[in-house]
């Protein structure tokens, strides 16, 4: 497929999501113009992007396990600034890791032999070398802090002459931009390693990857295998879905409280209406923040989070989380 083609493609994508935006349905319009909002439905800044827990790691022992700790995530990290379709953050990388974002899900599609970032079909206006430097930045300031990265292949690979294994190991041992801070900064498995995830004190300062994308031989965890439990259910029917997918988040943070500190528990809190977004109103922010009518994700978990005591809840992965939200489940790691 040519690149003029490929371009008419993207371009048509695009005035289809910009019609798509004008004709919102009423319960996302009221979430976009902030009509009838009160705590759901408004597109508010979360107020993440003021929230400063720069350091809390360095509370904790070196002999915490990672996967025993309950860890502030955002899901698709870098969606800020995105269509209303793809959106699911209001703050930047370094905005989310100064306010104590520990997990971040970072989607690179494979793309001419790099890494542009991407939500589905939409790119993202940043690439993986600007995800590793605002990670290495932080960690540099910050080295008692440890981040634990899900890098997923998105979208459709096109025009590489080789896998995306090989591009991986390009950015870590030749990419000028990124080859010296992944050598600090890249969490490797010591010998004997036997799966899992490390504990802190050999995670500061460091990157652990989850793997979410094929090779022959990568050292350390793969997204999904038996060292993780995950919950993602990310497709709803629409608003009145909300609440069934909130049962489905309560019942991780069970889990995750009472099941074995070596496992990761993974709890995605968002969720879309695609393929019927258009149609429901079911985008990222009216599942987050709710609509008129029906609570969203994030007030019932800021309630739950408060009434239900401590105990360890494993990565929450987050769209628009407040910075109420990321500050409560950090304290969770100390009560």
């Amino acid at each position: 497929m040519s690149f003029s083609v490929r371009r008419r493609g993207f371009a048509r994508a695009l005035v289809g999501i910009a019609i798509a935006t004008v004709m919102l349905p009423a319960p996302l319009a009221s979430a976009t113009t902030g009509s009838d909002a009160g705590s759901t439905g408004s597109l508010q800044s979360s107020g993440l992007a003021d929230a400063v827990n720069p350091d809390w790691m360095g509370r904790l022992p070196d002999g915490a396990g990672l996967a025993g700790l309950s860890l502030p995530g955002t899901h698709d990290t870098m969606a800020s600034g995105a269509s209303v379709f793809a959106q699911t953050q209001d703050a930047d990388l370094p905005s989310q890791l100064r306010a104590g974002v520990r997990a971040v899900d970072i989607r690179t599609r494979h793309f001419r032999n790099v890494f542009p970032i991407h939500h589905g079909v939409e790119y993202l206006n940043s690439n993986f070398t600007d995800v590793v430097v605002a990670l290495t930045d932080f960690l540099s300031a910050h080295p008692t802090e440890s981040i634990v990265m899900r890098l997923k292949e998105e979208y459709t690979p096109a025009e590489n002459t080789r896998s995306y294994a090989d591009t991986l190991n390009w950015y870590i041992d030749e990419n000028p931009g990124t080859r010296d801070r992944l050598r600090e900064h890249l969490w490797r498995p010591s010998a004997g390693y036997s799966g899992g995830l490390p504990r802190l004190g050999e995670a500061r300062g460091k990157i652990v990857v989850l793997r979410d994308f094929d090779a022959v031989a990568w050292p350390g965890p793969r997204f999904g295998d038996a060292s993780m439990a995950i919950q993602d259910t990310y497709e709803l029917t629409g608003p009145a879905d909300i609440g069934r997918k909130w049962e489905l988040i309560r019942a991780q943070f069970e889990r995750a409280r009472t099941g074995s500190p070596d496992i990761l528990f993974i709890n995605h809190l968002s969720a879309t209406g695609n393929p019927a977004a258009l149609v429901t109103g079911t985008v990222p922010v009216t599942v987050a923040r709710g609509v008129p009518g029906v609570v969203g994700i994030l007030p019932r978990t800021e309630e739950y989070l408060k009434a239900d005591g401590p105990g360890r809840l494993g990565a929450v992965m987050a769209d628009f989380p407040t910075a109420e939200l990321v500050t409560e489940i950090i304290e969770q790691n100390f009560r």
